[in-house]
């Protein structure tokens, strides 16, 4: 699971909407967007502030909601979900806003079911409430886990053909889980390596990818788990880049078990 130099991809009690210091030009947009895991196929959530309305659910479980805002800090807040959506089991379990590098970050409160939109003039803002149903996938232990890379390789075709072995290594991080074990991020799993960002799939299978080099070729590396039980993990990177005439193509196996 080690790579070299890779690069950071990185209901609920409600409020009434709220917002302060607007400016009174508009030109700036906040978005709520909805995303439902696994995907919901009908449901409608009503919101409350700014922006405010209804939001119904898309074929594929997600929906917008926008609003041209004036720069300023503006609050939204989940009012009402569907009954048919809370009896299947669907709640609020994370709000993340994408607007990190901005000097005022809009953030989300998922406890409160609200999210705190910093506009900047001529900016757009887009804060997503994220609903799953608790898991019926088997969720991993939070902790530290020892990580066993098995012999992999990088073979490469065109301008000039070349594989290139992935030597076996071991390793140990961490792994936190979000409330709802919808999404898992391991840290510290070598000492070059990025945190890695795991969401759960439909089929309770998990999907993370990192930017990355090796051997000084740069690739987007694509990481698959499968959760065996809460102490082991099964899983393979895999990654194709093509570079000056040459496609490359990386791939390794690899086991996790908790430690403690």
């Amino acid at each position: 699971m080690a790579t070299r130099r890779t690069a950071v991809l990185a209901a609920t009690t409600l409020l009434a909407g709220w917002s302060i210091g607007a400016g009174t030009a508009l030109g700036a947009n906040a978005e709520i967007r909805v995303e439902t895991s696994p995907p919901a196929v009908a449901g409608e959530l009503r919101f409350e502030g700014l922006p405010a309305g209804a939001v119904s659910l898309a074929e594929d479980g997600t929906g917008l909601l926008s609003a041209e805002v004036g720069a300023g800090s503006h609050v939204s807040s989940l009012a009402w979900m569907d009954p048919a959506l809370v009896d299947a089991g669907y709640r609020l379990v994370e709000i993340t806003c994408d607007d990190m590098a901005s000097a005022r970050s809009s953030h989300g409160d998922s406890m409160q079911g609200t999210a705190t939109f910093e506009v900047e003039e001529g900016e757009t803002v887009a804060c997503i409430f994220r609903l799953a149903i608790a898991s019926a996938c088997t969720c991993p232990r939070e902790g530290t886990w020892r990580v066993d890379n098995h012999p992999g390789s990088m073979a490469c075709t065109g301008a000039m053909s070349m594989t290139m072995p992935l030597a076996p290594s071991k390793s140990r991080g961490k792994l936190s889980v979000n409330d709802g074990c919808t999404r898992i991020v391991a840290a510290g799993m070598s000492e070059d390596e990025a945190d890695l960002d795991m969401a759960l799939q439909p089929d309770c299978s998990w999907l993370g990818t990192v930017g990355g080099s090796q051997d000084g070729i740069p690739m987007t590396i694509t990481f698959r788990w499968n959760v065996e039980s809460e102490e082991r993990i099964t899983g393979n990177l895999e990654s194709t880049v093509s570079q000056q005439g040459m496609t490359c193509r990386m791939s390794r196996t690899y086991q996790l078990d908790f430690a403690d």
